[in-house]
């Protein structure tokens, strides 16, 4: 298992680019969203739909992970097998893959977003 001063500076460093990505993402969909109520058009109401079911898919994939790995982190504390630092790192690990899901789809819609 990693350090958890290396998951911590994956992680910010996973923020930052998330962020990054949602700016871009954001600005691509405003003039969409906004077309919405006085054109709409087909392609603007399929992004508006695909940005909706992307955010529950997000959602439900990251509550899983971040349950498999919230089990983990119980299992190893109850066997006694986890000190403080393992706890700590556990506890990143849980928030990093609760956010991993909605970190890919933020980077993928970036990219998509920008070619067309």
């Amino acid at each position: 298992m990693l350090s958890f001063s290396t998951m911590f500076l994956r992680a910010v460093s996973s923020a930052l680019e998330a962020n990054h990505a949602s700016a871009v993402t954001i600005s691509h969909r405003m003039p969409i969203l906004a077309s919405l109520t006085f054109w709409p058009h087909p392609d603007s109401l399929k992004e508006a739909n695909r940005m909706v079911m992307e955010k529950f898919e997000a959602m439900a994939e990251g509550t899983l992970a971040a349950s498999r790995q919230m089990v983990d982190l119980s299992l190893r504390a109850a066997m006694g097998k986890a000190d403080a630092d393992d706890i700590a790192t556990g506890m990143m690990a849980v928030a990093v893959a609760a956010a991993k899901p909605a970190q890919r789809r933020v980077r993928a819609n970036a990219r998509r977003l920008s070619k067309g």
